[in-house]
Order: structure tokens, then sequence, then C-alpha cells
């Protein structure tokens, strides 16, 4: 069973200040909490403008609801998508609480294209979270996405870097650069680790928005500080 599962505490995750966002999107109104680990969905609803009715990849799906960077997206603004997760007991419990599925397989081994195809999505997916362990399987799991085929709006992507060091993380950069991905802003830190980097295709996202939260620095992000204040 789902409570039989061990998960961190998340109670500074809750009750999401609305007053304090730089920017109000249509429907912030409707949210009272937020469930990820860093503002991931916050993050997510800003540069789509409060998007109802998206789609999302997660890749790494653990636990349904908290630290959960799409269950705010499907819960409040009926958005579709899939997960994938690893661990069967995980997978199960996430498929409980959720109206989306989440797949029990090795992230590193799913024919996405076709999977994608199947899923009936279309060739701009709204968001892609990466974040499976270590680093070094997330970078191959990017490398193993349909990049040619199919474009991601928001993308979140775990370099754990203040664990497994730069080299990772500067290869994924690279390969998001060429792709033609927009850099929000890297080494987004929780509670003083940086561990993930926030990206846009500019192709979809308003370059009002890009403008507005991107941080051009090589310091440690925290995560309060990209979306919240003046």
């Amino acid at each position: 069973m789902i409570d039989e599962l061990v998960f961190p505490d998340c109670s500074r995750y809750f009750n999401v200040n609305r007053s304090s966002l730089k920017y109000q999107f249509p429907g912030v109104d409707l949210i009272e909490n937020n469930y990820s680990q860093a503002f991931q969905d916050m993050f997510v609803m800003t540069m789509l403008n409060g998007k109802r009715n998206g789609t999302y990849v997660e890749i790494g799906g653990d636990h349904g609801v908290i630290i959960s960077n799409t269950y705010l997206l499907e819960s409040i603004f009926d958005w579709k998508g899939i997960a994938f997760e690893i661990d069967p007991k995980r997978a199960e419990g996430y498929s409980s609480m959720r109206k989306n599925p989440c797949v029990c397989s090795n992230a590193l081994e799913v024919a996405y294209s076709e999977l994608f195809m199947d899923q009936g999505f279309d060739k701009q997916i709204d968001y892609l979270q990466l974040d499976i362990d270590p680093a070094s399987q997330t970078l191959k799991c990017l490398k193993n996405l349909p990049l040619d085929e199919y474009r991601f709006s928001v993308i979140t992507y775990e370099t754990d870097i203040y664990r497994d060091g730069i080299e990772l993380a500067e290869e994924s950069r690279k390969i998001f650069k060429d792709y033609g991905y927009e850099l929000i802003a890297k080494n987004i830190s929780n509670r003083g680790v940086p561990f993930e980097d926030w990206y846009v295709d500019p192709n979809v996202v308003s370059q009002v928005l890009i403008d507005k939260f991107k941080i051009n620095s090589e310091l440690n992000i925290d995560c309060d500080s990209v979306l919240f204040g003046g």
C-alpha cells in the first residue's frame, strides 16, 4: 500500500503565497497549494500563462502527489499526460491517486516516439520532466528522447550537479542549446543545494516572460527567488 512508502516532509511547499508571485497568470487564484519540491509546477504554469488542457511527460514519477511536478497541472488545470517510474510499488501508488497513468518501466528502454504517437500527443508537448537517478541515467534518457520529432514547451531537468559534478550538467546543457531551447535558470537550488536546470522553447513561450524570468548567473539560484519577490 502507498502508506507504507516513506517520503520527506514537504510542508514548506504548501500554501502558496499568490500575492508575492512575480507574474499573476490566469487561474492563479485557483491555487492554494503547490506540490513540487522547488515550485516546478508553478514555473510551468507561469511560463505557459496558466494554460489549461496541456500535456506532460513525467520521467521519474515517484509519488503521485508529494513532490509531484504534475499533480497541480492535472488536478486544477485538467492536463493529460503520462509518467514513468521504475519501482513497481511507487508506480502502482502513483496510478491509484491520479487520473493519468504511471507506467512501470525503465525509462532508458522506452520507445518514446511510438508511445507518444499512441498517446495522441501533438508534436509540441507542453512539459517534460527529466528526473531519474543518477544523473548519468538522466542524461542517457535525454539522448533516448525523439528530440528531432517532438518539442517541449517547458523542461525541468535534474542535473544533481551538487553530487554528480559539472561535466554531465554541461553535456545536457549543450544538447538543449543545440536544439534551440532557452535556459531560463541553471543550478536551481532547494535549501541551498543546486540540483536542476529550467528551460523553455522560445518558439512557444512569450519573449516577454522569458525576459522577465531569465537569470544569467553561474551562482546557485534559490527556487523561491525565480518566481517570487520583487
